[in-house]
């Protein structure tokens, strides 16, 4: 997409935010929508005749989110651009020089991010711990420790914000003095759970807060499942430190070997359900990790990994 004047870049901003935040469409709903019609603004102004289009393959309720929630949002996004701008808030679009190109390797890049903090170039060279919301003292002890390695060896930790281990990452990056970065399931002024809120703070003064979802978007089970494909992109390889062999953790490591990043699990030598789920990844190909000693090891295969390519997905 060429953009000629500052006024049409600032226009192309409002229109790929007003429908990418309008409900049900979704990352991928968008890229059909912007494939059929060359912009986002051209989406906005087609008749509902062609939004009904066989091949786009809407519901009429996204037909309806179209026509309706992302024309009127529209008429107010400069509005809350401008709110959102002085909250410390940046909104950066896909076609903008600013948009993470790692995210471009997640299976369905979201077209817009909202980010609270400052993202770095070398943030996306990290490592991303992740694990159980429910871990145990040596779960938690391996997550900050390793966190704390990271931060000493100018590795940003990347998680997500959620209770027991990814709590535990971040705040091991914060007492390293290092970056850590944190990919919510919510929206970016609706920080959840509430009970990070104060560590949500100290991340984004010394990191970022990113998400994909509308400013006040609420968390639910798919936007937590969803941003697991983010946490992934946005690092070099995943740790797996505690899992159940169900939910959110396997699901991280899966996106990252799709996305070509390398994936560790701790081998925790114990038949603990948080144990299940880690073994099964190593047997399945990951890395296995003997506790924050091992770090001098990640940070080696971090440094020399090279997979094949990950397929990127064109958001113009």
């Amino acid at each position: 997409m060429r953009i000629r004047t500052p006024e049409a870049a600032e226009q192309d901003r409002h229109a790929w935010a007003a429908l990418a935040w309008a409900g049900r469409i979704g990352p991928a709903g968008f890229m059909r929508l912007l494939a059929r019609f060359g912009s986002a603004d051209a989406v906005l102004q087609a008749p509902e005749s062609e939004l009904s289009a066989p091949s786009l393959r809407l519901k009429p309720q996204q037909i309806q989110a179209i026509t309706t929630d992302a024309r009127e949002r529209r008429d107010s996004i400069e509005e809350e651009f401008v709110a959102l701008g002085d909250a410390g808030i940046e909104v950066i679009c896909g076609f903008e020089d600013a948009y993470p190109a790692p995210l471009r390797d997640a299976r369905t890049p979201p077209p817009v991010i909202c980010v609270r903090g400052t993202l770095r170039p070398e943030d996306m060279r990290g490592l991303a711990i992740v694990g159980t919301r429910e871990p145990t003292d040596d779960g938690c002890r391996v997550a900050i420790d390793v966190a704390v390695a990271c931060a000493r060896h100018g590795l940003t930790v990347v998680s997500g914000l959620a209770i027991g281990i990814d709590t535990c990452a971040h705040r091991g990056a914060l007492k390293g003095g290092g970056r850590t970065v944190a990919v919510l399931g919510s929206g970016i002024r609706t920080v959840h759970p509430q009970s990070n809120r104060r560590l949500a703070t100290r991340i984004a003064s010394k990191g970022a807060i990113i998400s994909e979802l509308p400013p006040d978007a609420r968390p639910n089970a798919p936007r937590l499942m969803a941003r697991n494909r983010l946490t992934a992109a946005l690092s070099r390889g995943v740790l797996a430190v505690e899992s159940t062999p169900t939910g959110g953790t396997l699901r991280t490591a899966y996106e990252a070997w799709k996305q070509g990043r390398i994936v560790f699990a701790c081998d925790w030598q114990s038949d603990r359900p948080q144990a299940q789920g880690t073994r099964q990844l190593i047997a399945e190909g990951a890395e296995p990790i003997l506790g924050a000693g091992a770090i001098e090891t990640v940070v080696h295969l971090l440094e020399t990994h090279r997979p094949p390519p990950p397929e990127q997905h064109s958001l113009l």
